[in-house]
């Protein structure tokens, strides 16, 4: 019973530490090949920006520059825990603009407010193209007036761009940008377990406690042993 209380206690931290990172679907694809405009208001392709943006991974943090309250956490944490991954290892950032009012100058003034780094992609795109974009993630967009109402996440694509996890509101941190950032890159059934570590936690607890009802109704179901009498007096 100890046992069997130490492997649910398990199973349940585990899941609750992979709350802040959830895993996408597994057909979920590539992000669609949008058309885009940079800094310099130079229309590209989606696509094309990222590949001539570096190698590896790529995290795609949604915004509107005119935001004063999560899109610039979201900004500066992302600036700070990425600066504390391992120099080296390869990974992408694309800030893109769900806001079809956005115009180079703000984007450039965005990435001087929030000091991100140069390497790191700033886009906008137009309203069908955004939508195509959000509808992708499954991204909630709400307007009201000036205002844009949306949920607080970051998408991790690997280096296919296939989007491969999400980042929910800001509980994550460098260390588990470190393991999904290897994550995202196992293919296949391997790819699968590293990416679901919580349900592969309760299947191998389902395991053992399928084993021990096993155990419990062979022991109750063997028969008795006969009591022996004792022989009668000489």
């Amino acid at each position: 019973m100890r046992l069997l209380t130490c492997l649910i206690t398990l199973a349940l931290a585990i899941s609750a530490r992979a709350s802040s990172v959830t895993p996408a679907d597994s057909n979920a694809g590539q992000i669609p090949n949008i058309t885009v405009w940079d800094e310099s208001n130079t229309q590209k392709t989606l696509w094309s920006e990222l590949n001539a943006g570096g190698a590896g991974p790529v995290f795609v943090l949604p915004v509107f520059t005119h935001c004063t309250m999560s899109c610039p956490v979201l900004a500066s944490r992302l600036v700070h825990e990425t600066a504390q991954l391992a120099p080296g290892k390869p990974f992408r950032v694309l800030i893109f603009s769900f806001d079809p009012g956005e115009d180079a100058a703000s984007l450039r003034k965005f990435r001087a407010q929030e000091k991100l780094p140069a390497a790191w992609m700033l886009v906008r795109s137009t309203d069908p193209e955004i939508r195509r974009f959000i509808d992708f993630f499954h991204y909630k967009v709400l307007t009201q007036g000036e205002l844009m109402l949306h949920t607080n996440q970051i998408f991790i694509l690997n280096h296919t761009l296939t989007w491969r996890a999400t980042l929910i509101n800001e509980s994550w941190s460098a260390a588990e940008l470190r393991t999904w950032l290897g994550r995202v890159e196992v293919p296949g059934v391997i790819g699968w377990l590293v990416m679901n570590p919580e349900r592969l936690a309760f299947i191998g607890l389902g395991g053992m406690v399928l084993s021990l009802a096993l155990i419990l109704w062979a022991m109750l179901s063997r028969p008795g042993r006969p009591l022996r009498t004792p022989p009668p007096d000489a």
